[in-house]
Order: structure tokens, then C-alpha cells, then sequence
């Protein structure tokens, strides 16, 4: 049987059974430590489809990789602390884009108080690819996806698309991690996320991890100057956060809510005129 074709959740399955009991049911793991708890994650960059030196600089991209690694401590109200980079890379790459590489990354470590730590480095004959593992702290437990309740609702930080529309332009978008909004989302009581794969794919997980599906007004996502409706919805490697929770946790965070989680485990997107949409996209999947 290959890979392609079963979806990351597929995978996700197929390897359960060898993970920590907790593993697996977030983007990020959560370990209860020194009277606080400990926010790790790893993200994995491929040349040519995560990052484009063709059009984007090595800083760029190098600042990008980083901004979305630190997006799932955002999401999960943790602080920064440390960073450890490994990257393989093609013996055609310049010395140049190495370095800009960790430049960029270096930058966006400063200004977000990030030890890159260390890390690794080999060899490839195909494309370049980055690894960057991320770990933060957080006084208060974040509510996991698994957690999350049929009757909820869903809100996002802010406007969706911005990203789809810079790789339309094929123009370089530096995104910051929304780490303050974060921390006071999730001070807040509420259960949030990063919408690195799209707010559709984002809602799947909550069906993966808690089995709530959800139910989306399509017309009331805010939309990023220059996005259509469907690249709100299925745009990843966006710089906001989706939050769910009680209505009146969410509108007295200062967000609108536009649907609600489900006992369905589906995931339906409601036009103006209250029909089900059929949408062409509906998000990233790596092994869909």
C-alpha cells in the first residue's frame, strides 16, 4: 500500500500505536513540566513547495519557515524559548542562499526572543529541505483540539487569504506569529489553532481529534483585500489563528463569530443563501 492517497489523518492512524499516548492529538505537543507546561513542535520545508528561491529571497524564506514554525506555539499561548534547525541540501545551492537562509530565520528570532539553539546538516541530490523544531512555555494548559465541544463557535483572528494572493503574485509575504494574541486568547478559555494547512483543513482536525464537525458561514469569514471567498477558506500558511469556544468567551475576546462546531463530524460551508457550497479546494494534504 503507498502513502499516497490515504491523507495525513490516514498516516496519522497508521502510526498512532508507536506514539505517547497523548501523541498526536494537536499540532503541537504539550508536556506538563517545572510547575508549567513545555510547547514543542516540528515543521519540515521543501524547496519548491513550501519556499520558491526562484522568486523569493533566501532571507525570505528562511524568516517565512521560522514564522510558521512559531505558529503553533502562538496558537497554543506558549512563549518562545529555543529553536533547533536541520536542513539538507542540494551541492548546487550557493553559499549565498545558505547563509540568507539563516539570516532571515536569525532575524525573526531576534525580534521574537528565539534561541536557534543548534541543529543539523547533510547532503541531498534533491531539493533542499529545512526542518525547524520549536519549543515554549506556558503557564496555563492549553485546551487541545480533542477537548472541543459540539455547540462552540468559530472565529478567526483576522482576515484569511493574504498568502494565497502573495504566491498568486509571486510576491514574498513575511508573516509574524501572532504570539501576544495567542497568549491572550488562550488565557482566555479558548481552544485555538494555526491555519497552516487552510480553515477548512483546520476543521477537519477538530473532527479528527474530538469527532465535532462544524458548520461555516461562508459570507461572514472575513476575506483579505484581494482573496476570493474560496482562498479564505482553503488558504494555508495564513498568519491568524482560528479559535473556538463558548459565543461569549469568543465575543468578549473581540471576535465575531461566523459557525459553530457540530455532532456530526462533518464539515459544511453555508453560502448567503444558507444552501451547502460545493467548493473546488478545500485545503492542503500532502498525501491526499
Amino acid at each position: 500500500m503507498k502513502v499516497e492517497g490515504l491523507g495525513e489523518f490516514g498516516l496519522l492512524q497508521r502510526i498512532k500505536p508507536y506514539l505517547a499516548a497523548q501523541a498526536g492529538q494537536d499540532d503541537a505537543a504539550v508536556i506538563a513540566e517545572g510547575g508549567g507546561f513545555t510547547v514543542a513542535s516540528c515543521d519540515m520545508f521543501v524547496e519548491g513547495v513550501h519556499f520558491d528561491l526562484a522568486w523569493m529571497s533566501a532571507q525570505d524564506a528562511g524568516w517565512r519557515a521560522l514564522a510558521l514554525a512559531l505558529g503553533d506555539l502562538a496558537a497554543k499561548g506558549a512563549t518562545p524559548t529555543w529553536a533547533l534547525t536541520s536542513i539538507a541540501i542540494p551541492g548546487m545551492w550557493t553559499v549565498e542562499s545558505l547563509s540568507g537562509l539563516y539570516e532571515g530565520m536569525a532575524a525573526l528570532a531576534q525580534k521574537t526572543q528565539t534561541l536557534i539553539a543548534g541543529g543539523d546538516m547533510s547532503s541531498t541530490d534533491g531539493p533542499a529541505v529545512l526542518s525547524i523544531t520549536v519549543a515554549g512555555r506556558t503557564g496555563k494548559r492549553p485546551l487541545p483540539r480533542s477537548e472541543a465541544q459540539p455547540g462552540w463557535a468559530v472565529a478567526v483572528t483576522g482576515p484569511l487569504g493574504a498568502s494565497a494572493v502573495a504566491l498568486r503574485e509571486r510576491r514574498p509575504f513575511r508573516i509574524l506569529p501572532l504570539l501576544d494574541e495567542g497568549r491572550r486568547l488562550n488565557e482566555a478559555g479558548l481552544c485555538c489553532g494555526d491555519i497552516s494547512d487552510g480553515l477548512l483543513r483546520e476543521m477537519d482536525k477538530f473532527v479528527a481529534f474530538s469527532g465535532a464537525g462544524c458548520i461555516l458561514r461562508a459570507a461572514e469569514v472575513p476575506v483579505a483585500d484581494g482573496a476570493t471567498m474560496e482562498e479564505a477558506l482553503t488558504s494555508g500558511e495564513e498568519p491568524e489563528l482560528v479559535c473556538v469556544g463558548p459565543e461569549e468567551l469568543l465575543r468578549s475576546a473581540g471576535l465575531r463569530p461566523f459557525g459553530f462546531l457540530t455532532d456530526d463530524s462533518s464539515v459544511q460551508v453555508l453560502g448567503a443563501d444558507g444552501m451547502p457550497m460545493q467548493l473546488e479546494l478545500t485545503g492542503y494534504d500532502h498525501f491526499a
